[in-house]
């Protein structure tokens, strides 16, 4: 029986491995087999279990071989002339050694094929697929508005080298967003993005950060499994609706305190009073308690309706439908976290309902439309007009444009993207199938807990609830002090003087607030040579000090750098009771 090698013909690395292998001096007759090509062997070897895009596949009279078992049999069937061969039989005729490499070979293999461009020889699934376009379109439209975000809103001038090739992916993903490339060059981007802007204060960035951790992570697992696009993003589903379901819990727990309740310092009274007309007419005693209770009472139901299959599809209309609305309040620029809400909510459509929604005429007239000329223009003029209002703090105008962007697929979605019991493959999954990417979710639920544990006030997903917990005052109802065993946020100082250091002396001048002590000595690194500060810590008054004394007694304390840019503190206003 000859000895037979089936390969990837369009992988140039298996392609000249094969062909500088001396198999023909050792074992005489080779059949080199391109499984581009001969559809049967493929089948025939999916029918076995085994899948050429995970490696070769070499058959002999011993048996058949895949992945790192086929390159150790070519490496044992090899003869020894040849660097190329002696390097093999060194590397791969030892079967641990060849199992523990072969990973990494093929996540690198797989890497530079995909960035070819080259397309995997198994078959998408088109609901999955379908799916996927779905989720990439909104992701393309949160990274347009994330990046305007921070150019005007979060910190203004402060130019990113990221930012343009963010907006131009965004904005390829929105036009186009079956190009998978593009969206992993997004993520790419995204991930250096974080890092420059962090520490970011805000409750969108925090959850951000998250998802794009689930995304790098199951790339990088999938990339060394030699895994299909689809498992990758089934990975991420369950993960992205957990991160939702977590948010909507905290968004209500930090709420349940003293001040949230109090319709004359509450958050929700305060965004109500932002919204635009005839809505902000309606302001009087019972619309604010409504706002108050009608928050608890509309994030509670949207949780329990996107647990429940037959209520999902509601949940998610009825999820995407109160993002919008708080959109148009004029008090923060929330159409950034409103559509990342709804790219989360969009992981909750099944597959077979998003194939209906992307089939459906009026997705398909959307589409044809954002692929043509006239597309293209109102998408960058939109966009244009969303960062020219950004840019001069109208966020009700932001709003009221990103609606002309978003109103359109969202409302296709509520009318076709109901599920179908008796024929749609439901997916109720809130586990993701590799058990390590839970891990994300169970660190999300910590850090959104955080400041009750006594580290973090800032990215712990606040989102306007009126929480104070610091230094030994806290207004929930619930909690009524930190647990530990972390004591950060206990330790406040109030700086009461500066000299030589403009963000020292504002800090001097601002009243009614404190500053967590690890978060003061984060600061005093930044400060200038000279600069001095007197400060209140725990009763004491400290007189004028040089800042270099100060960090050389407890700079010490301080974490590295980078770990920093995790570990952050808002400042603590300390005015009683704490007002929106």
């Amino acid at each position: 029986m000859a000895t037979s090698i089936y390969y990837d013909g369009d992988c140039p690395f298996c392609s000249k491995y094969v062909q500088l292998s001396r198999l023909r001096a050792s074992v005489g007759r080779v059949d080199l087999i391109d499984l581009r090509s001969d559809t049967d062997a493929r089948a025939r070897f999916a029918a076995q279990g085994l899948d050429p895009d995970q490696g070769m596949i070499v058959q002999t009279e011993g048996g058949v071989f895949h992945g790192a078992d086929a390159v150790h049999a070519i490496s044992a069937m090899s003869s020894k002339s040849g660097l190329l061969n002696r390097v093999a039989a060194t590397v791969f005729g030892n079967r641990l050694l060849a199992a523990t490499l072969y990973p990494f070979m093929r996540a690198g293999r797989n890497a530079t094929l995909f960035a070819m461009g080259r397309q995997p020889m198994r078959t998408d699934d088109a609901a999955e697929g379908a799916h996927f376009n779905l989720f990439a379109r909104f992701f393309g439209l949160f990274l347009l508005l994330h990046v305007i975000y921070y150019l005007f809103r979060a910190a203004p001038g402060a130019f990113q080298p990221t930012s343009v090739p963010l907006l131009i992916l965004g904005a390829g993903l929105v036009l186009v967003p079956e190009k998978r490339r593009m969206f992993t060059g997004a993520l790419l981007v995204l991930a250096a993005d974080s890092w420059l802007h962090a520490p970011a204060y805000s409750n969108h960035t925090m959850l951000l950060n998250f998802l794009l951790l689930t995304f790098l992570a199951a790339g990088a697992w999938h990339m060394l499994r030699g895994s299909s696009w689809v498992r990758f993003f089934a990975d991420v589903r369950p993960v992205g609706r957990v991160l939702l379901l977590i948010m909507y819990t905290f968004g209500i727990f930090h709420k349940i305190n003293t001040d949230f309740l109090n319709p004359v310092t509450s958050c929700a009274v305060a965004l109500w009073r932002q919204m635009p007309p005839p809505l902000v007419w309606i302001d009087n005693a019972p619309m604010h308690y409504l706002a108050i209770y009608g928050t608890f009472a509309v994030e509670g139901l949207i949780m329990v309706m996107l647990i429940v299959p037959r209520w999902r599809h509601w949940g998610i209309c009825f999820g995407m439908g109160f993002h919008a609305v708080l959109a148009l309040s004029g008090f923060a620029m929330y159409p950034v976290f409103t559509t990342l809400a709804i790219v989360l909510h969009v992981l909750f459509i099944s597959p077979d309902a998003a194939m209906r929604i992307t089939q459906s005429d009026r997705y398909r007239r959307l589409d044809g439309f954002l692929r043509r000329p006239a597309g293209v223009a109102f998408l960058l003029a939109a966009v244009a007009m969303i960062g020219a209002f950004a840019m001069g703090h109208n966020y009700r105008m932001v709003a009221f444009t990103w609606l002309l962007l978003a109103a359109w697929p969202l409302t296709i979605i509520a009318l076709k993207g109901a599920e179908r019991p008796a024929t749609d493959k439901i997916e109720p999954q809130l586990w993701a199938p590799t058990p390590a990417l839970n891990l994300i979710s169970i660190l999300f639920f910590l850090n959104c807990f955080s400041p009750y544990l006594g580290l973090k006030t800032a990215q712990s997903m606040n989102m306007f609830a009126n929480l104070r917990i610091e230094g030994g005052v806290s207004n929930h109802l619930v909690i009524r002090h930190t647990l530990g065993p972390l004591s950060y946020v206990e330790d406040l100082i109030t700086v009461t003087q500066a000299t030589g250091a403009p963000v020292l002396e504002l800090m001097a001048n601002t009243q009614g607030t404190s500053y967590v002590y690890y978060h003061f000595l984060d600061m005093l690194e930044d400060a200038p040579a000279g600069a001095q500060v007197a400060f209140e810590r725990d009763g004491v008054q400290i007189p004028l000090t040089p800042v270099s004394e100060i960090l050389a007694r407890d700079g010490a304390m301080l974490h590295p750098a980078w770990m920093r840019k995790f570990i952050h503190f808002l400042p603590v206003r300390t005015e009683l009771p704490l007002p929106c």
